[in-house]
């Protein structure tokens, strides 16, 4: 019985005698599924071993891919990271090149969930080599924004969020087991077919470059501020480098994450130029109001030279009742009708001086001075 017991254990894989099951778990079925997976992985090794692949047949395939330039656009990625950027093979290349070298496997697997965060597994298997690559990570069910992370509630939002993180550690499981010739090569002909052909202008390409970025708000002044020269003078290795760029804009990241200095500098720019309009229109208020004040202070000072006849009137009155006799009567009621009407001969004179700077066709020569002088201020 013992000698069975220790057959049996012998038989079983390494990662089953170290695999501890929960206390619910249910035990028949975790060794089906066991059982599963052993056959499943050997008859892919078996099946890698009868079809070798062929490697010229790979890089014939993977150029013919390249020379797309549908692929050739995504074929890159661009990311900002520490006051710069960082460019490479993108996951759609790496998903490319694994497709047509062959018996290649790759993916992730959910390991467990536990509250706010998932352990995860990422992986890529050479199967006619037997090469295996993984790695275990960490995914937080947060999104990061500018005001710190933000939790996520939502069952696709956190298996979004776990593909995305997965599909970039992926991509270097890939990578690493893929040959260097093949994946440099593969990146040579993406770059060649992003620099199109010379049979088109490059500045077709820079203006239709020029119109996909301004529909996230890049305009040509941050452009040629990016790259320090003026579009006209663009390589075909910019144009390159600009896809990527273009291509991570498009998947989200934020134009100001590649662009900020020159965002900064078309902020300050518009600032100084609202601040001169508004020196100009506050000068162009204050030399039209200025001839309005000029005729105030004009009008005030004006009116004290027309008050100070009609004192001497008043003081006039008084004396000219002193003077008249108190004898007769009859003359007295009659004087003081002349006297009335010397005052009403010598009133006109004086009336008429005030009315003059008020504007009534009669200006004296001074006032038509201070209308020049107006113009000269």
């Amino acid at each position: 019985m013992s000698q069975e017991l220790i057959t049996q254990d012998q038989q079983q894989a390494a990662f089953m005698r170290t695999a501890q099951l929960g206390a619910g778990a249910n035990v028949g079925a975790v060794a089906i599924e066991q059982e599963r997976a052993i056959a499943e992985a050997q008859g892919q090794l078996v099946l890698a071993k009868k079809f070798p692949r062929n490697e010229e047949k790979a890089f014939s395939n993977l150029m013919k891919a390249c020379k797309l330039p549908a692929f050739a656009a995504v074929a890159f990625y661009n990311v900002p990271r520490a006051g710069g950027s960082v460019s490479g093979p993108s996951i759609r290349l790496a998903e490319e090149v694994a497709r047509c070298y062959g018996n290649f496997q790759y993916g992730h697997r959910e390991l467990s969930r536990d509250g706010n965060k998932s352990e995860v597994e990422v992986y890529a298997w050479d199967m006619e080599n037997n090469n295996y690559s993984k790695r275990q990570i960490t995914v937080l069910h947060v999104r990061d924004t500018k005001d710190g992370p933000k939790p996520l509630r939502d069952q696709k939002d956190i298996d979004d969020k776990i593909a995305n993180v997965a599909s970039k550690q992926v991509r270097g499981r890939i990578l690493a087991l893929m040959p260097k010739w093949l994946v440099e090569s593969a990146i040579e002909e993406c770059r060649k077919t992003i620099a199109g052909n010379n049979d088109e202008p490059i500045e077709v390409r820079v203006r239709r470059m020029t119109q996909a970025f301004a529909k996230f708000g890049v305009t040509t002044s941050h452009l040629e501020r990016f790259l320090g020269h003026a579009l006209s003078e663009t390589m075909t290795d910019e144009i390159a480098d600009l896809q990527g760029i273009f291509n991570a804009i498009k998947e989200g990241t934020p134009p100001s994450d590649f662009f900020a200095a020159e965002l900064e500098a078309d902020k300050n720019e518009q600032t100084a130029a609202a601040i001169a309009d508004t020196a100009k229109s506050g000068a162009a208020s204050a030399a039209s109001a200025a001839p309005a004040a000029r005729q105030q202070r004009q009008s005030r000072t004006a009116k004290p030279a027309a008050d100070k006849p009609a004192e001497q009137q008043t003081e006039a009155k008084p004396e000219a009742k002193a003077e008249e006799p108190a004898a007769e009567p009859e003359q007295v009621s009659k004087e003081p009708e002349n006297n009335s009407k010397a005052v009403e001969e010598h009133a006109p004179e004086v009336t008429e001086k005030p009315q003059s700077p008020e504007g009534d066709g009669n200006q004296p020569p001074a006032d038509t001075s201070a209308s020049n002088v107006e113009d000269v201020f």
